[in-house]
């Protein structure tokens, strides 16, 4: 008598087992950021730069390694073959220290983002992206592999998937935030505004009370003088100002989130472990 199929078979040609890894790396990830934003307001300096510091390396080797292939397609179109010129513009200490300078205002972005709380919403759409994430990863790839070099195939696959899942993300997200409530702040001056916001946050470490306190003195310049420039503005068209900070807002938390999770991706995959031969300088 012949075996019947296990009912979970299905599933297992549907996910392999890289996509279960990736789907495990992401909410790994999720939950990492998830603690950090519990424990940030308790940590001291010394705690807040060693978060800061963890989510700065995956950062710093995705862009570097991102740009690095930008560069080498570059070369690939304009230089000969053979030619000397191809090691020594391939990037090397000066694009790293660039690079380095970047991932550090992302990653202090997210770090900040964490700090301030994100709405218990963005976590539940995070997770619930995450097969989403794994499924798209795999599928992109797979349809590209028809028309994309395969040595620039999973850099080409990323950056799609990342741009589209940013702009979906950030239009949801700032779309609900469209709707939140806004301070009434018409009875208040402009530094009355500032002070209030700048005083609604409190965390152990100085640096980070410091940052803190400038994002959200921020906040209070930008909604006081939304509400002022635009007095005789409708409702609706006062919410509309409002969003595009938002907007801004959200993408200082969701882009250096999906990076993350570009780079946890990437280490599943294998696709940054392949050697290169010689050093490079910028």
């Amino acid at each position: 008598m012949s075996e019947s199929p296990s009912s979970g078979g299905w599933l297992v040609r549907l996910v392999s087992q890289r996509e279960l890894r990736l789907m495990l790396g992401l909410l790994a990830l999720i939950t990492l950021l998830l603690i950090l934003e519990r424990a940030l307001p308790g940590m001291a300096d010394g705690a807040v730069l060693l978060s800061a510091a963890v989510l700065w390396l995956p950062v710093l080797a995705l862009l570097f390694w991102r740009r690095r292939m930008a560069r080498r397609a570059w070369l690939r179109v304009h230089l000969r073959p053979g030619s000397p010129w191809t090691r020594r513009l391939r990037g090397g200490l000066l694009m790293l220290i660039t690079q380095a300078l970047l991932a550090a205002i992302l990653a202090l972005a997210l770090l900040v983002s964490l700090a301030r709380g994100i709405p218990p919403l963005t976590w539940i759409v995070l997770v619930l992206c995450v097969p989403l994430w794994a499924l798209a990863w795999r599928g992109l790839q797979t349809y590209l592999d028809r028309h994309a070099s395969e040595e620039f195939l999973p850099v080409t696959a990323a950056r799609i998937l990342v741009w589209s899942a940013a702009a979906l993300l950030l239009l949801g997200l700032a779309t609900w935030g469209l709707w939140r409530p806004l301070p009434d702040l018409g009875e208040l001056t402009l530094f009355e505004a500032v002070r209030h916001f700048a005083a609604s946050q409190e965390a152990e470490s100085p640096l980070l009370r410091f940052l803190l306190t400038l994002t959200t003195a921020l906040d209070g310049a930008h909604h006081w003088l939304a509400q002022h420039w635009f007095e005789g503005l409708p409702g609706v068209g006062l919410r509309l100002v409002a969003w595009m900070v938002v907007l801004v807002q959200e993408w200082l938390f969701v882009w250096p989130c999906l990076l993350l999770w570009e780079a946890v991706s990437h280490v599943v995959y294998g696709h940054a472990a392949r050697p290169e031969s010689g050093p490079g300088v910028a």
